[in-house]
């Protein structure tokens, strides 16, 4: 694993991580992976590896404000009011000057990452020659009516109580009682740990519930996906899997945008959670068979 640090716009530094795919027959095919909110790199370690086993060269980047990556001074652990198209940005541009131009280049993104992942590919047709989005934010599961949730965000955020938890949430704080029964996001008895042990263990990777701020920026960035002609503009092929057990985002947006999208194919798992990749092995080795069709039909890879 080689590091380093992506000199953004605005002067923020971003780290990321690369690991370099095992050599093989086919094309080069370079890689850049992206997280959801509160992730990072190291909660990516065991995605990389199989990537990189299957011949693809891996990039692994942090967002603004989570992971190793520059994040506020004063709250360095609060998620802020995203700025979406700052993000696109930060990723078309790391796409552009650190992955190498005699090669295929394909985009994996998760949850929040798989929102960023489709703006940048709105605004910079022909980035990626191809893109796998693991249950990506298209709608916000709330909890509540989203018509009330987004008027609450919004109030608040202009009320000036941007950087205040919502309802339900605050700092980040030990979860004993973490189990695959109780997890939100994966069955695995082991993957569904790994974000709290990497929190526990390095506190600089902490990343607290979300605010009234994020909260109202994500309803503003998955809006677009709504609009007439925004999703039908992305010609890039997609690889997409949505998860039935959802807690984050709206398994039924998967659908229309599947739909809606020129070149997409949607891979349903009525009973998974919301990690695809960090999933029971029953429901992950299905994903990634999905994968490697995908690879073989896009780059000429085969799985190993």
């Amino acid at each position: 694993m080689r590091w380093g640090r992506f000199p953004a716009s605005g002067g923020a530094s971003l780290r990321w991580a690369h690991l370099a795919g095992a050599p093989g027959t086919g094309p080069a095919v370079n890689c850049v992976l992206v997280g959801g909110f509160s992730e990072f790199i190291e909660k990516y370690f065991e995605t990389m590896r199989d990537l990189a086993q299957r011949g693809v060269s891996v990039w692994c980047l942090d967002w603004r404000g989570q992971g190793g990556s520059e994040r506020d001074t004063a709250l360095p652990s609060r998620p802020l009011a995203r700025a979406f198209d700052t993000d696109a940005k930060d990723l078309a541009a790391f796409t552009e000057e650190m992955l190498p131009r005699d090669g295929r280049r394909l985009l994996t993104a998760h949850s929040m990452g798989g929102a960023i992942a489709l703006v940048a590919l709105h605004k910079n047709p022909g980035l990626v020659d191809a893109a796998v989005l693991s249950a990506p934010m298209l709608k916000i599961e709330a909890g509540i009516p989203r018509t009330a949730a987004r008027v609450f965000a919004w109030l608040a955020t202009t009320l000036g109580f941007a950087k205040a938890f919502i309802p339900g949430t605050g700092p980040w704080r030990f979860n004993e009682r973490l189990t695959p029964e109780t997890s939100p996001t994966s069955h695995d008895p082991e993957r569904c740990l790994i974000q709290r042990t990497w929190f526990e263990a390095q506190p600089r990777l902490r990343v607290d519930g979300p605010t009234f701020g994020w909260l109202n920026a994500a309803f503003k960035v998955t809006d677009r996906f709504g609009s007439k002609g925004y999703l039908e503009h992305i010609t890039t092929p997609i690889l997409m899997g949505s998860a039935g057990r959802e807690r984050f985002v709206s398994p039924r947006k998967h659908r229309r945008a599947a739909k809606r999208l020129p070149h997409c194919r949607l891979i349903e798992f009525p009973t998974a959670k919301h990690e695809l990749f960090l999933e029971a092995d029953n429901y992950r080795s299905v994903w990634f068979a999905e994968i490697d069709a995908f690879l073989a039909a896009h780059f000429n890879i085969e799985a190993s």
